[in-house]
């Protein structure tokens, strides 16, 4: 194996750690007009590629962190986050939001970063959603879920918006949450990766990053699963060193990584993983009388945001597989078997609360340095979330369901009868996290990025705090929840951060 070094010592210019949205975009944008860099990217997880995708739901849990679900301390919201080469964009639906303006507009002026102007903005998301592909699909890829509710939502008053999705070739197969076997999904996995390693980026899987220094990495590599694409690296303890280090691997562990190297930095910790927001989320489902064919067609086509403003949530169009759903459904034993029987029939809506960046809601580390999730929701997004699952019960029975499986009722099931009463049903005294927890697959921040040194990570660049080499690239350096699915979101600000690198290579 090559580990030719530069007259300077270095194995590398640039290390790279996740191969994710933020590693992928950054490594795409910083080595376009420079392909003399030498680049590593460092994944935690299995490099699997579209081969490895059987869509069979047990088998593919393997591609994620804990196989689904990384719990808070307090057992109240499972956080999902893949372990795998692309990160989470190999496991999403491709949903592709652009950040609300207000949003942008609150990272500016409160945060200081000036860079997002509207200029800046416009070009840049124009530019990564002509990439992306990102369109409106058809409305006959709509699943029978996407009908049932645009019919519930317009029956009770509510505005239907159409989603944008970033595919290109789809076959509607409807597995996007366990990886496209056709590549129809423009994931870091099948745009920004191929184009990067056909620049002579090095991708090594299974690498594991234990700590960072000024210019130096070190991870443990492990041998590659079975059907997994292997390393040429052996397994054991490696070393390498780099001009620039990039820690791109999520919002689970960029912050803990950092924290695990508060010494060999000489940092402060007094911000690291603090103000994370997760998007909470329920996904919440409704027996319909007839059954579904919600495996054909588009699983996520449709939202509604009419209470975005002032309730903070969003209501998406969802449908997940058997033991997702099992695991999102109320109830235990006998009762829960009998509502899985329905699952044919099942209607679902997800619910997406725009959540506060909170100093308390954190990530931490355990002993041996692994991530702990400290995150605890106030009570006004409680009654938010409360209103949401009121709204998402008249939709139900407005697109004709019979009975509605929802979390945070004192009668379960509810049915049409019930419709009457649905406030006096479900209130903030019979929602238990604890009997039913809530879930995330957008966490944000733990490194934010902001100019005032003594409440942020990094600076407007992306460079940590009292560093010289370290930076950070993906949904960590949010500052507050970006309140949609973040994808577009992170692409933007890794877009910037690989602009600053490149200038300073340039300058060197």
């Amino acid at each position: 194996m090559d580990r030719s070094k530069d007259n300077k010592g270095y194995d590398y210019d640039i290390i790279v750690v996740g191969s994710g949205v933020g590693g992928g975009t950054f490594t795409d944008y910083v080595s376009r007009e420079n392909q003399n860099l030498k680049i590593a990217i460092l994944e935690s997880g299995p490099y699997r590629d579209r081969s490895f995708f059987n869509q069979r739901e047990f088998d593919m849990t393997s591609m994620y962190f804990n196989y689904g679900a990384v719990f808070s301390s307090n057992m109240h919201i499972g956080v999902s986050a893949a372990k795998t080469v692309g990160g989470s964009s190999s496991v999403y639906t491709g949903v592709s939001f652009r950040p609300p303006k207000s949003v942008i507009e609150k990272w500016r002026t409160l945060y200081g970063m000036d860079f997002l102007s509207d200029k800046y903005v416009e070009e840049s998301l124009s530019e990564i959603e002509e990439d992306l592909n990102v369109h409106e699909l058809p409305r006959e890829w709509d699943n029978d879920n996407n009908k049932l509710f645009e019919k519930g939502a317009t029956t009770i008053g509510l505005k239907v918006k159409r989603l944008k999705i970033n595919v290109k070739g789809c076959q509607q197969q409807g597995f996007c949450n366990f990886g496209c076997t056709t590549g129809a999904k423009q994931s870091t996995l099948e745009v920004q990766l191929p184009r990067v390693m056909k620049r002579g980026v090095e991708l090594i899987a299974n690498a594991e990053v234990v700590t960072v220094s000024e210019n130096m990495v070190n991870c443990i590599i492990r041998d590659a699963p079975e059907g997994t694409i292997p390393n040429k690296y052996a397994a054991g303890k490696h070393t390498f060193t780099s001009k620039i280090i990039v820690l791109a691997a999520g919002v689970l562990n960029t912050p803990a990584l950092l924290l695990r190297s508060i010494k060999e930095l000489s940092i402060s910790k007094k911000n690291i993983g603090r103000y994370i927001t997760l998007h909470p989320a329920f996904n919440i489902n409704a027996v319909y009388p007839e059954k579904i064919k919600n495996y054909k067609g588009f699983p996520k086509t449709m939202y509604c945001d009419d209470f975005s403003e002032k309730d903070r949530f969003y209501l998406e169009t969802s449908f997940y597989h058997p033991g997702i759903t099992a695991k999102n459904n109320p109830g235990y034993g006998i009762e829960h078997q009998e509502a899985m029987k329905s699952f044919s029939h099942m209607m679902s809506i997800l619910i997406l609360l725009h959540d506060d960046a909170i100093a308390s809601n954190r990530i931490k580390i355990d002993s041996d340095g692994k991530p702990i999730i400290d995150y605890k929701l106030s009570q006004n997004l409680k009654e938010s979330l409360v209103k949401a699952i009121q709204v998402s019960a008249k939709l139900f029975f407005a697109a004709g369901c019979e009975k509605a499986l929802l979390p945070g009722s004192s009668k379960y099931p509810l049915t049409k009868a019930d419709s009457s009463a649905i406030e006096e049903l479900i209130t903030s005294k019979t929602l238990n996290f604890n009997r039913t927890p809530l879930s995330s697959a957008h966490p944000q921040g733990g490194a934010r990025m902001g100019k005032d040194k003594g409440s942020s990570v990094c600076d407007e660049k992306g460079k940590v705090y009292g560093t010289n080499s370290i930076y950070v690239c993906d949904a960590s350096l949010f500052p507050t929840s970006v309140e949609v699915n973040p994808y577009i979101s992170i692409m933007l600000l890794a877009k910037h951060v690989a602009e600053g690198i490149r200038e300073r290579f340039n300058k060197s």
